[in-house]
């Protein structure tokens, strides 16, 4: 079995946002109560999760691996301590995910993130005092506490190795975010956190806690807020993946007036959308669709949309595309949002995908509320 695999397995029998009432999260949000401290929220964003994402099968089977696996593994990472040689010391360091685009201008000019460094895990004695704080929070919880642990060892290894002043990571969606803020603050140590996707109202984000979170926009701190995550934290900063230079990418041969972003679609669903769309040639004006460029069916495509309507994604980078528009049409999609915050007006599509947008209102989509163009305002 491949890693791939093995995330597959993991994946299995996960509810996910769409999959039940917002009714039952918030319910269930509000029973917890406020968090007490940080492992308290790593706590209470565990129970979130446990209660409404994690089926049961899954839960039983990892808090059985965590029992049995735990004096192993740490054991284990206290040896791997004694092998470990300190390094230069770097002031910040960036979880490494590749995505450059995602991080705040501000925030790499602020701390100057070093990305080349040995990730590693590795655990010293000091750090078990802080184990123990975790067993007691919740003793009777091992998948917790060893999910937990495995971060922090993590941690503890980049720490000891680098004696870095910041931490910058990706994992508000994590349990262990808050619980690692703490680990942090025992050295002194910033822990950040950097937005890099789509935030619905989905408990699985509820109560984290940074020094510095930097989102989009305020309707993701109000939503992070209602969510019950900490309230000082946030800051308000765009990466140059959501606000593109349009200026940069002036080309008259990829312009539309209007361009439809699509994503995974049958049959009825394409034709609806084509149907949909004919009020701009009505007016006059021009259409082209953009098909995903690993989900959308494009011989599909074609027997609704002239081969000219189509804007090829190998030929035309999201970038290009979004500059030369007047108006980008889509449903639950992340380009949408980067039209968006890149100056350009956007459409919703309630006609074809009325339930998915109907349940994106309910779960504060920023792009739902009714001071944006929906599609059957022109129907």
């Amino acid at each position: 079995m491949n890693y791939f695999k093995i995330l597959l397995f993991l994946e299995k029998g996960n509810r996910d946002l769409f999959t039940y009432p917002i009714e039952e999260q918030m319910a269930f949000l509000n029973s917890l109560g406020e968090a007490k401290d940080d492992i308290d929220r790593g706590y209470k964003q565990y129970l979130c999760q446990k209660q409404l994402v994690l089926p049961k099968w899954k839960r039983v089977l990892f808090n059985i691996v965590g029992v049995w696996a735990f004096p192993f593994v740490v054991i284990y990472f206290l040896t791997k301590r004694l092998l470990i040689k300190k390094s230069n010391n770097l002031d910040c360091l960036i979880e490494k995910k590749g995505m450059p685009e995602v991080v705040p201008l501000e925030v790499r000019e602020k701390y100057h993130p070093a990305e080349a460094y040995e990730e590693g895990s590795s655990l010293g004695l000091s750090d078990l005092g802080f184990l123990w704080k975790m067993i007691c929070r919740a003793p009777f919880q091992p998948y917790f506490i060893f999910k937990a642990m495995m971060n922090v060892v993590r941690y503890s290894h980049l720490i000891y190795k680098y004696s870095p002043q910041t931490m910058i990571q990706f994992y508000e969606f994590s349990f262990s975010s808050s619980i690692l803020t703490a680990y942090c603050h025992r050295f002194g140590i910033k822990n950040i956190d950097v937005m890099h996707g789509e935030k619905l109202f989905f408990i699985r984000d509820a109560y984290f806690h940074f020094d510095e979170i930097y989102v989009w926009h305020q309707h993701y701190v109000d939503l992070l807020k209602s969510l019950k995550a900490e309230p000082t934290q946030f800051r308000i900063a765009l990466p140059p993946s959501m606000n593109i230079d349009t200026n940069n990418y002036n080309n008259p041969k990829a312009y539309a007036d209007y361009k439809y972003y699509l994503a995974i679609f049958d049959e009825e669903q394409i034709r609806s959308i084509v149907e949909s769309m004919a009020f701009v040639k009505k007016d006059g004006k021009s259409v082209k669709y953009r098909p995903h460029p690993r989900y959308s069916d494009v011989d599909l495509l074609k027997k609704y949309v002239a081969e000219d309507e189509i804007e090829n994604p190998k030929a035309v980078s999201i970038q290009e595309s979004v500059a030369n528009l007047g108006c980008a049409v889509g449903s639950y999609t992340t380009v949408m949002v980067q039209a968006y915050f890149s100056g350009k007006q956007v459409m919703m599509d309630d006609v074809t995908f009325s339930v998915q947008y109907a349940r994106l209102k309910e779960l504060q989509y920023i792009l739902s509320d009714d001071n944006f163009d929906k599609l059957s305002n022109h129907q």
